[in-house]
């Protein structure tokens, strides 16, 4: 008996090494091992690379409503399209009156301003190119909120080192034909795990290598130490001139999140202990978004962080895929899936195992008030599954990916 099982496991074994050498031979031989592997979990982020959907009858964008809401084609729907290939951050900012998005493209680092129409009737997008330097495979991009300094995430050379690169932006002179800004980069040095805009030209990032979160301008000086713990695994959100920072979201690990001042770095806890605990504050910081899991179910809630009432939200939807407003405060923008959101989550939609097809909604948590927005799958046949959300600064415009395929897109809302 123990000769067969030692059998059966060297056979096992030799028919799971043949397939993992026919992966690796037979795959295309200008893809390192490295690269393959970062592609699936880039940061170790829900930031998909694998850009065709696996569930949910995820389909790519064809047929007459890709048309209708194609790059540039006349955005007459809703609904629309900005840009066709992945793009790895954006910012919405207002230039001479109108708003402008700003992105950048994933796969060269080239910097893209698009003009969004400022009324109903109109039909056309303008789109310019801004930088031309050619950064290749930026994975993620964060802007200062006037667009001009983004910090670009990359990985070197084949290796699982992220390289972490701001540039800051200069717009051309007025009576210069050129369109394009010149750049000026600096390298932040440190292992960042991850980090979030703060206001004006401050952004806030968690260091492994010293085990802090910090706190610098854009170009990396005026670093100021936050608080420092054993645990670096976090996520950070930040809100007016305060930080929330919260564990690292699985179903299986319990998550706390707490409230940073960050004039003296005392922690003061908001949340938690909850499974798949995630949190997204308000603009005023007076409030909080958390979804977190139970018994297998998504849960969804409000919490007054000041007087500690709780409201739920209904239908349910992960918190990342909302945003609050920002003149009307008790607003929340969401994608919620047309689906429940199943067990599993939100590892599975991290990992780009899972894909959703939402429904756009708008919550009043003042009011107790929600209703449909937009239905894109309904209405074009298209499968929207919503992240990184953001707003106009006069909420006439949200702006997001479609984590299907990267692509950035926007719901005009006026």
């Amino acid at each position: 008996m123990r000769k067969i099982l030692i059998i059966l496991i060297t056979i096992i074994s030799v028919a799971v090494f043949a397939l993992v050498g026919w992966y690796l031979f037979m795959g295309d031989p200008k893809t390192p091992t490295a690269e393959i592997i970062r592609n699936i979990l880039p940061f170790g982020k829900g930031d998909d690379t694998n850009l065709q959907p696996t569930t949910n009858n995820q389909q790519p964008i064809t047929g007459e409503g890709a048309n209708q809401l194609d790059e540039f084609a006349g955005p007459t729907q809703d609904l629309f399209r900005i840009s066709d290939t992945p793009v790895a951050g954006s910012v919405v900012f207002i230039k001479n009156g109108k708003p402008i998005v700003r992105y950048v493209d994933r796969a060269t680092g080239h910097i893209y301003d698009v003009t969004l129409p400022t009324n109903a009737s109109s039909t056309s997008l303008d789109k310019v190119k801004v930088s031309n330097n050619t950064l290749p495979k930026i994975y993620e991009a964060y802007f200062r909120s006037d667009g001009n300094a983004v910090l670009l995430r990359s990985l070197k050379d084949d290796s699982d080192t992220v390289v972490n690169l701001t540039l800051t932006l200069t717009a051309p002179k007025a009576t210069s034909t050129d369109n394009l800004y010149t750049v000026s980069s600096t390298l932040i040095r440190g292992d960042i795990s991850t980090l979030a805009v703060g206001p004006s030209n401050t952004f806030y990032y968690a260091l492994r290598d010293t085990s802090s979160v910090v706190s610098s301008a854009f170009n990396g000086t005026g670093v100021k130490n936050l608080f420092s713990s054993p645990f670096t695994d976090w996520r950070l959100a930040s809100a007016l001139n305060s930080l929330i920072v919260y564990t690292k979201a699985s179903t299986n690990v319990a998550g706390y999140a707490y409230a940073v001042n960050t004039s003296n770095g005392v922690l003061t806890k908001i949340l938690g202990p909850l499974n798949g605990l995630v949190a997204v504050p308000d603009t005023s910081n007076n409030k909080v978004l958390y979804s977190y899991t139970e018994s297998g179910e998504t849960k969804l809630f409000v919490k007054n962080i000041k007087s500690k009432v709780l409201s739920e939200i209904l239908p349910r939807t992960l918190a990342e895929k909302c945003i609050w407003g920002i003149k009307k405060v008790n607003l929340l923008f969401c994608g919620v899936p047309i689906d429940d959101v199943d067990a599993g989550e939100p590892d599975n939609w991290y990992r780009g195992v899972t894909h959703f097809s939402d429904r756009i909604w708008l919550f009043d948590t003042n009011a107790d008030i929600a209703q449909v927005l937009i239905e894109p799958k309904q209405s074009f046949g298209i499968d929207i599954d919503m992240f990184e959300p953001k707003l106009s600064p006069n909420e006439d415009y949200l702006i997001f990916v479609n984590k299907n395929d990267l692509t950035l897109w926007a719901v005009r809302l006026q």
